[in-house]
């Protein structure tokens, strides 16, 4: 890996890590009940984003302002990856030492927030869910939170944002790329 496409990635990836985190114990610190925030997690997906975009932007610039697909895919991708590394080691620490209740709460909430809902919109996601009965809801929601305090749930909830990431990666490195003319 080239000497600047570490540093980026190192350098982006620690950012969006420091803003989710702050955003994380934000919340924790004010009011709990904003995990459950949609509009709080589309702020985070944004900001993400934009991190990740302006880490494609920096490589470019000091790339003499080139940049290939693959380059630019890389400048995205690879922030994403320190930030995933060092989100886990924070989540897995969160979830089991600072509050080993945080979990089984917001598993609650979530319950909460969906018993809320309109009877057909309720049936409609038990039947996605494939549950048949408000218990089994219960039961399903509060076996997906816990595994916020398992390895294999964090790399699993990362997985799930790789994905996405890549596929987002890759309409930023179409459009961001710009390789260096043949003939100078």
């Amino acid at each position: 890996m080239n000497p600047i496409m570490k540093k980026i990635a190192i350098q982006y990836g620690v950012l969006n890590t420091v803003i989710t985190v702050l955003y994380v114990l934000g919340i924790y610190i004010v009011d709990e009940n904003l995990y459950t925030s949609r509009t709080g997690g589309i702020l985070v997906l944004l900001a993400t984003l934009v991190v990740f975009i302006l880490a494609v932007i920096a490589f470019k610039k000091q790339n003499g302002g080139y940049a290939s697909f693959r380059e630019a895919f890389s400048a995205f991708m690879l922030p994403f990856i320190v930030a995933a590394l060092l989100g886990m080691v924070f989540n897995l620490t969160f979830y089991n030492f600072v509050d080993s209740e945080l979990a089984a709460r917001n598993g609650e909430r979530q319950f909460d927030l969906m018993m809320d809902m309109p009877e057909d919109q309720l049936q409609a996601t038990m039947k996605f869910m494939g549950v048949a009965s408000t218990e089994a809801l219960h039961e399903n929601i509060m076996e997906q939170s816990m595994n916020a305090k398992t390895i294999s749930g964090q790399l699993k909830t990362t997985g799930g944002g790789m994905a996405i990431f890549a596929i987002l990666g890759l309409v930023v490195a179409a459009v961001t790329k710009k390789n260096r003319p043949e003939f100078d």
